[in-house]
């Protein structure tokens, strides 16, 4: 099957070099820019030009080399730029005074356990499950959806997490110290 080329002066914008791009053999990426890239029909692949991205709405293209930009694209990038980091900031201390919450709830029903004698600690038991999954939920609910995270509690597969995107090994509590069944949840009668 021959190999079709196509003439340089017949590519002239992305339209032209996309239409033709899969077929033809001397179009390209350049391996720097990875802009679109015409090349001569040698055996040496010398560039004859290329089509370079227009980047102007890139926020971080802009704020990274404002000097290549208008002073009217750098303003709206920062303020884009400014806008973004407000609602970070804004989700975070919203995310951290729940977390504050439920971490003193945790703390506040493991301290309601160990004051109670024996015999009446079974209703506790749930308040400090319920606590826990709580906390559980509202730092799952944090996490970036776009990343994995797996929860490993055992330390027999380890390359489970070199595989995942995160990973989180925790230690088990010796169950003597524990005090509650890891297998009660919260909704079970004491």
């Amino acid at each position: 099957m021959a190999q079709r080329t196509v003439k340089t002066d017949k590519v002239k914008t992305l339209a032209d070099w996309v239409a033709r791009w899969p077929k033809a053999t001397n179009l390209g990426f350049d391996p720097e820019t990875r802009e679109a890239t015409i090349y001569d029909t040698s055996k040496e692949r010398v560039k004859v030009s290329s089509i370079p991205w227009k980047r102007e709405a890139d926020t971080l293209t802009v704020l990274s080399q404002p000097t290549r930009f208008p002073a009217q694209a750098v303003a709206a990038a920062t303020r884009r730029f400014d806008k973004i980091r407000e609602q970070r900031v804004a989700a975070r201390a919203a995310g951290d005074e729940g977390l504050r919450v439920a971490e003193a709830a945790v703390i506040e029903a493991w301290r309601a356990y160990h004051t109670e004698p024996e015999a009446t600690r079974a209703p506790l038991r749930r308040d400090v499950l319920s606590a826990e999954a709580e906390l559980r939920s509202l730092e799952a609910g944090m996490a970036n959806k776009e990343r994995t995270i797996i929860v490993r509690y055992d330390i027999n597969e380890p390359d489970v997490l070199l595989t995942a995107k995160s990973g989180i090994y925790v230690p088990p509590i010796p169950v003597g110290r524990r005090g509650i069944s890891l297998v009660a949840g919260p909704s079970e009668e004491a």
